[in-house]
């Protein structure tokens, strides 16, 4: 029997007006996604955040700068994984390129049109951010 994958990641939707802030992946075709990753073991989701946010875009957000928003669970037959996602709402960081292995830019796109080219978990919250935005 094959044993089952477990995986958590906290990801950073950065909003500034109808900009998100998004990496751009190191691939042959375009493809976005949001700052974070995996939680290491005895990481909190937030404290994962914050170590991935710095080693991603040299930013030391400090706890209380972000807000949990949501999450979303995928399960499939192989692994199951929970994404936290926190909010960062208009402010004036200035987030660089850290890992260029990785990334080929940081930057504000606008959200629509960035959705093409986030997976869809992300792309989901996005939306919905904006679409029950108050």
């Amino acid at each position: 029997m094959q044993t089952k994958k477990y995986i958590r990641k906290s990801k950073l939707l950065a909003i500034k007006d109808s900009d998100i802030l998004v990496l751009e992946k190191n691939k042959n075709s375009k493809r976005y996604v949001l700052a974070g990753g995996f939680l290491k073991k005895g990481e909190s989701p937030e404290q994962a955040l914050v170590r991935e946010v710095q080693e991603e875009t040299g930013v030391n957000l400090i706890a209380g700068d972000v807000k949990y928003y949501s999450s979303s669970m995928i399960i499939g037959k192989k692994k199951e994984e929970i994404r936290y996602y926190y909010l960062l709402l208009n402010n004036n960081l200035e987030f660089s390129n850290m890992e260029p292995q990785n990334f080929k830019s940081v930057k504000w796109v606008k959200w629509t049109k960035a959705m093409k080219y986030l997976n869809k978990h992300d792309k989901n919250t996005v939306e919905r951010f904006y679409n029950h935005k108050i």
